[in-house]
């Protein structure tokens, strides 16, 4: 959490200084490989990769949208009905669809990446084995 906190003021303080920083999540799909490119010592884990540059002025960006508060906020429990859920996910895929057109990118149903990407241990790139990696890299699980 602390790494991801400092990460995320990081990029704040970039912003600031006219830079723009993007995450790179697919770090943790072969942390071994990452730790060993980096050197890193033993107990420590990539969470994460961060690239920082210049953003380019002649391309048009947007903040992507994110799921509704409903679909995302819980008070004292976590429940969303089926209505609810299914009414703030298409709308979601909806918005999504729009943003993806007006950014020129390929248009994806964002219900149907999550469920591809959660299908079976193949589709989590490597991700299906982080307590094994952790292991590997000196953490003692449980």
């Amino acid at each position: 959490m602390d790494a991801t906190l400092a990460a995320q003021n990081a990029v704040i303080a970039l912003e600031s200084l006219g830079l723009g920083a993007v995450y790179i999540g697919a770090i943790r799909n072969n942390p071994e490989k990452v730790a060993e490119e980096l050197a890193l010592p033993p107990h420590v884990f990539p969470l994460f990769g961060l690239t920082v540059g210049y953003p380019d002025p002649t391309i048009r960006t947007a903040v992507k949208p994110r799921l509704s508060q409903e679909a995302v906020l819980f008070r004292e429990t976590y429940a969303l009905s089926e209505s609810t859920e299914t009414t703030a996910f298409n709308d979601y895929n909806l918005r999504l669809k729009h943003f993806q057109m007006k950014q020129h990118m390929p248009q994806r149903n964002w219900t149907e990446t999550v469920a591809r990407r959660l299908h079976d241990a193949a589709s989590l790139h490597g991700r299906d084995r982080l307590a094994a990696a952790l292991r590997n890299m000196g953490f003692g699980l449980k």
